[in-house]
């Protein structure tokens, strides 16, 4: 194993929830881009983990989003095209305000939901403080579920939660192209502002104009990519 890679090394590579971790965060890091094939012997050498252990952590990464598993190809990161990227942020805009408009019209949002949230808003502070990527892309969709959690509407949940599995593929194109220009903390204050009025029809202004924000931002960075745009 390279000196570089040996802090990667799972302290028991029969646990395949510890290399699933490990790996996780190097794919929100960057460590692995877009395209890129996960093979199970260099993983294998990599984390020091048998090939058994390797193939257990991506599928538990491909349930979550963030692995595509091929019969032939084999494992690979997912790339995200331009009109998929639109899609997911479109879907976004419009479930998510509603979500929370409802929760906030409804009542829903009492002293727990509300301590769940600024929780939620806090974790994604200290995330930003110690620049830590991975954990900074978990902290905002908790913090995006908190907000949508309490409207009672159980299929719109069933689809939120569907939906961030593509969001944290996206989040890790906006990291990787660097298209998250505005602060993590700074661009959901004002959601946070609204909700803590109890201000409905703001709240749900602030986090459609939020997520079209950081869809549009994406959206440019993919067609700069593709050549569709100049840079």
């Amino acid at each position: 194993m390279a000196p570089d890679e040996s802090r990667n090394a799972v302290k028991n590579p029969t646990l395949g929830a510890e290399v699933s971790i490990l790996l996780q965060r190097e794919i929100l890091s960057g460590t692995f881009l877009p395209g890129s094939p996960l093979r199970e012997v260099p993983l294998s050498e990599r984390y020091g983990a048998s090939r058994q252990t390797i193939r257990e952590a991506l599928r538990s990464l491909a349930d979550m989003g963030l692995v595509e598993l091929h019969a032939r190809r084999g494992a690979r990161i997912p790339t995200l095209s331009p009109r998929r990227a639109q899609e997911i942020y479109t879907l976004r805009a419009l479930l998510e305000p509603f979500a929370l408009r409802m929760a906030l019209v409804e009542g829903r949002i009492r002293s727990a939901e509300r301590e769940r949230i600024e929780n939620a808003f806090t974790e994604m502070e200290r995330c930003a403080a110690r620049d830590d990527i991975p954990a900074l892309i978990e902290a905002d969709m908790a913090f995006h579920w908190e907000l949508s959690s309490s409207c009672g509407h159980a299929m719109l949940l069933d689809y939120l939660k569907r939906l961030q599995n593509a969001t944290r593929q996206s989040l890790v194109h906006m990291k990787v192209y660097g298209s998250d220009a505005e602060g993590e903390v700074e661009s959901h204050s004002p959601i946070l502002h609204a909700v803590r009025a109890r201000n409905a029809e703001g709240a749900a202004t602030t986090m459609r104009d939020h997520i079209n924000a950081h869809g549009q931002r994406l959206l440019m960075k993919l067609l700069e990519q593709s050549g569709e745009v100049e840079a």
